[in-house]
């Protein structure tokens, strides 16, 4: 089966001081994906706000936006790469480790884009 990661990196104002923040979804089925396409990357290329959990974030606020694919959930490709460290590590597996490993993960912005790009015609 086939699992999507979103990590949206954005730029918040707090206390009136500009913090990044990462928003993280982890585990999207191919059948969740329209939902994700429609609040998300979409308006995105057409430089629009996009919605996030009922909140919408200004398309100039938004740093990037990144899409990883797996096999697997990423709760058990973590386990499987804990498993295999030395039992006196205290070194944790994160999904961050996950998705730089090229076997594990794939990254599929780019390709996912120009999908879009290419059936979308851009907004008037």
């Amino acid at each position: 089966m086939s699992y999507y990661h979103l990590t949206i990196e954005i730029n918040e104002e707090t206390n009136k001081v500009e913090e990044r923040r990462d928003i993280e979804y982890f585990n999207i089925e191919p059948n969740d994906l329209n939902h994700y396409i429609t609040l998300v990357f979409l308006p995105y290329l057409n430089q629009q706000a996009i919605e996030i959990d009922d909140e919408f974030v200004d398309y100039q606020d938004l740093i990037r936006i990144e899409v990883k694919h797996t096999v697997q959930p990423i709760e058990v490709l973590i386990e499987e790469e804990q498993k295999e460290l030395p039992s006196d590590t205290d070194i944790t597996i994160t999904a961050k480790e996950i998705f730089n490993d090229h076997d594990l993960s794939q990254d599929i912005t780019v390709a996912l884009f120009d999908i879009l790009t290419a059936l979308t015609p851009p907004a008037k």
